[in-house]
C-alpha cells in the first residue's frame, strides 16, 4: 500500500466496497427472508444465495490476513484455530488451513490463493446458477403488454415506481405547464444546493436545520406522492385516508 502508486486509494476503495457489498447482500437476504421469497418454486435460488453469501465472509476471512498486520495476523490464528475443537480430525484441519503447524508464510500464501482466485471462480459459478434462476422463477416475470393500441385507451397507466411522483403531479396539477415547473424545480433546486449550502459551513445535519427541514419535507413529499400514484384519482391526494 504505501509503495504503489495510490495504494492508500486503492486498498481503501476496496476496504469500504467490500463493507458496502457485505451490508447489500445483508439487507437483500432480511428482504428476501421476511417476504417469503425462499418459497417454492424458488428453493434453490435461496440455497445457492445461502452458498454466495458462505462465499462473501470466505472472501472477508481471507481477505483480512492479506495486509498482514497485527489485527489480521491474530485473526487468521483464530480462525484457523477454531477446527481445533472437532474430535479426532481437528487437528489435521488446522494444519491443512495454516499449511504448518502454525500461523505463517504458507498459511498467507494459502489465503492469497484463495482470496484471489477459487473464492472468485466459486463465486462466478454460483452467481451464473443464482442470477438467471432469479430471472426465470415466477416471483415477478417481466411480462410484455397488450401490443400498442392507439384507439384504445386503457383504464389504468403506471409507470416504473421511480416515476410515481411525477406520475402523480401530471396527472393531478390541472394546469399541464405548471406541473411542468414543479417537476423542473426538483432537479434545479439540487443544482443550487451547493451555493446557497456555502452559507453554513457545517457538514453535520444537526447544525444545518434548514438544509435538514428541507430535506426531510422533500422525502415525505415524495413518498406521499409516489404513495398517491397507486390509488384511483379521487383517492391519490389524502392516499385514501378520506
Amino acid at each position: 500500500m504505501t509503495e504503489a502508486n495510490f495504494g492508500w486509494l486503492i486498498r481503501s476503495v476496496h476496504r469500504w466496497s467490500a463493507s458496502m457489498m457485505v451490508l447489500m447482500m445483508i439487507l437483500h437476504v432480511f428482504r428476501v427472508y421476511l417476504t417469503g421469497g425462499f418459497k417454492k418454486p424458488r428453493e434453490l435460488t435461496w440455497v445457492t444465495g445461502v452458498v454466495l453469501g458462505v462465499l462473501t465472509a470466505s472472501f472477508g476471512v481471507t481477505g483480512y490476513s492479506l495486509p498482514w498486520d497485527q489485527i489480521g495476523y491474530w485473526a487468521v490464528k483464530i480462525v484457523t484455530g477454531v477446527p481445533d475443537a472437532i474430535p479426532v480430525i481437528g487437528s489435521s484441519v488446522v494444519e491443512l488451513l495454516r499449511g504448518s503447524a502454525s500461523v505463517g508464510q504458507s498459511t498467507l500464501t494459502r489465503f492469497y490463493s484463495l482470496h484471489t482466485f477459487v473464492l472468485p471462480l466459486l463465486t462466478a459459478v454460483f452467481m451464473l446458477m443464482h442470477f438467471p434462476m432469479i430471472r426465470l422463477a415466477v416471483l415477478e416475470p417481466s411480462m410484455i403488454g397488450e401490443p400498442a393500441d392507439p384507439f384504445a385507451t386503457p383504464l389504468e397507466i403506471l409507470p416504473e415506481w421511480y416515476f410515481f411522483p411525477v406520475f402523480q403531479i401530471l396527472r393531478t396539477v390541472p394546469n399541464k405547464l405548471l406541473g411542468v415547473l414543479l417537476m423542473v424545480s426538483v432537479p434545479v433546486g439540487l443544482l443550487t444546493v451547493p451555493f446557497l449550502e456555502n452559507v453554513n459551513k457545517f457538514q453535520n445535519p444537526f447544525r444545518r436545520p434548514v438544509a435538514t427541514t428541507v430535506f426531510l419535507i422533500g422525502t415525505v413529499v415524495a413518498l406521499w406522492l409516489g404513495i398517491g400514484a397507486t390509488l384511483p384519482i379521487e383517492k391519490s391526494l389524502t392516499l385514501g385516508l378520506f
